[in-house]
């Protein structure tokens, strides 16, 4: 991210889980520490989005679950990103 948190939420590793995603070894990471040049940079944060700019990526504007604090909040973002990284897959396989 622009700016990690020091951990991953706890509400975020639950709904991982739920979904059968294991984050247990993730922690947050600068996105200067990881992304390369010829990566594909997803903002999700409108925050993160205008600090960035135009970099060359995607902007998916999701609500962030924390405001909300509930699991049903983090579900849904487990759900939404699915969905965008499912429909976003095989356009990038194809290009």
């Amino acid at each position: 991210g622009t700016r990690p948190a020091g951990h991953v939420h706890p509400g975020a590793v639950a709904a991982a889980k739920r979904h059968g995603l294991p984050l247990r070894a993730t922690r947050p990471r600068r996105l200067a520490d990881v992304a390369g040049d010829d990566d594909l940079v997803v903002t999700v944060c409108d925050h993160a989005h205008e600090e960035l700019g135009d970099v060359g990526g995607l902007h998916w504007s999701i609500p962030d679950p924390v405001r909300v604090g509930t699991p049903d909040a983090f579900d849904a973002t487990v759900t939404s990103l699915a969905g965008r990284v499912a429909g976003l897959a095989p356009r990038l396989a194809a290009a």
